[in-house]
């Protein structure tokens, strides 16, 4: 009896250890998930700023951009987009597919905020109407100040901006903003071509649009659209809409 009594509490104490260590391994899984977690949110954010030297040569009051010393940084930025007053202020890159900037910064190097980059169907920015992608960013950076828009009081104060581009500048009136359904609207269709097709560009964004102004669109201005994330579905997307105005 005594024997049986001693494997007894043996077992019971071998199981006893067994679920010490599973707990101790589990609890250990969690932190470092947790640490992982951490690690990759502040790795994120660094990736969405901007480094000084880049930073130093962003448009301000005074000193328009230029491309010339951007392209000595990366051959593949194209542009420089400035929304006024928000911090949209990047530069922007285009590749031959819309894949290689969602994980790269404008170096091309690694970063998961990846760059501001124009879809690489447009030719440059001197289609009728240019489609401008980014990542929707926590703190607003990259494209996450988009869905600020949604708010009357912050679109009725934000109502510009600037585009700097290799053939000119053109300062940005912008009209809308909407959230689309992918699945019910033509703008992101790779079968379309980007000119000829304006009225039913900003016909589409108009009537999705959540907020919205009079600006008067001719058939031969030229438009963009910038597109990131909605926060609520993957079959959404948050667009801002804007006139194209060349600068004298």
């Amino acid at each position: 009896m005594k024997k049986n009594k001693s494997i007894a509490e043996n077992v019971r104490s071998y199981i006893e250890r067994i679920v010490d260590l599973l707990s101790t391994a589990i609890f250990l899984l969690i932190f470092l998930i947790g640490f992982y977690a951490l690690l990759d949110i502040h790795a994120v954010n660094i990736s969405a700023k901007m480094d000084e030297e880049i930073a130093s040569l962003s448009p301000d009051a005074d000193v328009d951009i230029d491309l010339a010393e951007l392209k000595k940084i990366n051959p593949d930025i194209i542009a420089w987009i400035k929304i006024n007053n928000t911090n949209i202020n990047y530069p922007v890159v285009q590749a031959n597919n819309n894949t290689k900037y969602l994980t790269r910064n404008y170096r091309g190097e690694f970063a998961t905020a990846g760059s501001i980059f124009l879809d690489y169907r447009n030719d440059g920015f001197k289609d009728d109407f240019s489609m401008v992608y980014g990542h929707r960013m926590d703190g607003q950076r990259m494209f996450g100040g988009i869905s600020l828009f949604e708010q009357e009081e912050y679109f009725d104060k934000h109502k510009s901006g600037v585009l700097y581009t290799e053939d000119g500048i053109y300062d940005l009136e912008i009209s809308d903003f909407s959230i689309v359904d992918v699945d019910r609207t033509t703008i992101y269709n790779h079968d379309n071509n980007r000119n000829n097709r304006n009225g039913t560009v900003i016909h589409e964004v108009h009537s999705f649009a959540k907020q919205s102004r009079k600006v008067k669109y001719e058939d031969d201005d030229k438009i963009i659209v910038l597109s990131t994330c909605d926060k609520d579905s993957k079959h959404y997307r948050n667009v801002l809409l804007a006139k194209m105005v060349p600068r004298d």
